[in-house]
């Protein structure tokens, strides 16, 4: 019998083989390549959008900055003026003690002008023994001022 050596391929198919592999190997690094791509310009518009995210912040930093200044302001005028209207309220309660102790003192002097007759009401208030009280904002005694009232 005679020996019939194993065939071997061919050069054309062992070409079209590395053909294939080269085919695979091109087709890989250029969908390596296409992802690298997409890879880079998916990173450049997440810095593009931090960018304009980033602008947009300071632009709104500072408008708030602005707001807040304008408040400030807007709160040390309203505490300055709610600060003047304590005060005023202290002066107007104290005010109306006062004019609460004169009408306390005038009804007295009706009073007694009732159980006094033969003296007028004038006459009470002329008294020496009378002391004198000043309105608020006034230098005219608060029983003349009060008898002027009456007079109406």
């Amino acid at each position: 019998m005679s020996y019939v050596p194993p065939m071997m391929s061919s050069g054309s198919e062992a070409d079209a083989r590395g053909m294939d592999m080269d085919e695979k190997k091109r087709k890989r690094m250029i969908s390596n390549r296409e992802s690298a791509r997409r890879s880079r310009m998916k990173k450049q518009k997440l810095l593009e959008d931090l960018v304009t995210e980033t602008s947009s912040l300071k632009v709104e930093i500072h408008n708030n900055s602005n707001k807040y200044e304008v408040l400030m302001q807007k709160t040390v005028a309203l505490e300055s003026e709610n600060n003047g209207l304590k005060v005023q309220q202290m002066e107007l309660a104290q005010y109306l003690r006062k004019l609460e102790m004169m009408q306390t003192r005038i009804e007295l002097l009706q009073f007694n002008l009732m159980n006094q007759p033969g003296r007028s009401f004038c006459d009470q208030i002329a008294d020496p023994k009378v002391e004198s009280w000043q309105c608020h904002g006034s230098n005219q005694p608060a029983i003349m001022a009060s008898t002027q009232m009456l007079n109406y």
